[in-house]
């Protein structure tokens, strides 16, 4: 397909998010501030991340875990992304953001899409976060072409993230990170250096 991952041209490192990390990171008491730091990394969610947690239920033991999320987005300025459009007439929360909020989707993401479409999310059931199963993770996935995308998503799940590793996206995978030594900001700055 053609299709090569993008690095920025200011030599930041780009790092997007996938809804299962927030609980990676806050079950291993990560200060992802300190981890990656903004002089060397730009963090960032697609909106259909920031539904996904937004849809995590704000009671018992999961008010913990919402309090973590909303303070490494204030630390990191972690960035929600949106994709430019209009609202339509469809039920649940918006997922597009219009003048001043969205930004247009680039050619890569745009093919990536038109590739996933009838065989990832076309027909597919709403989830408790009002998202349809696979919306979020193919937000996450078209990220993969210019920024580095953190999942714990399994590597054998035939999906979104699988299709984009297997076609040049920057899809890193966090099941080896507690075997490898290594603090976050290595492991990710190694993957980087490897791409």
């Amino acid at each position: 397909m053609g299709w090569q991952y993008k690095k920025r041209p200011d030599g930041k490192i780009a790092v997007t998010l996938d809804n299962n990390v927030w609980n990676f990171l806050f079950d291993r008491g990560l200060n992802l501030a300190s981890e990656l730091p903004s002089a060397e990394f730009v963090i960032s969610i697609p909106r259909e991340v920031e539904i996904e947690a937004g849809a995590i239920p704000p009671k018992g033991s999961k008010v913990p875990l919402k309090e973590y999320i909303a303070r490494t987005i204030a630390e990191c300025d972690i960035k929600t992304l949106w994709v430019f459009g209009f609202s339509g007439k469809g039920s649940g929360p918006q997922r597009v953001g219009g003048f001043g909020q969205g930004t247009w989707q680039g050619k890569t993401e745009s093919e990536f899409y038109s590739a996933i479409r009838q065989r990832f999310l076309v027909g597919q059931p709403e989830m408790g976060s009002q998202l349809a199963r696979n919306e979020g993770d193919a937000a996450v996935a078209a990220k993969s072409f210019s920024s580095i995308v953190l999942t714990c998503e399994s590597r054998k799940v035939n999906g979104p993230l699988r299709f984009a590793y297997e076609n040049g996206g920057a899809i890193l995978y966090l099941d080896t990170f507690d075997g490898s030594g290594q603090t976050l900001k290595e492991y990710v700055a190694a993957f980087y250096q490897q791409l």
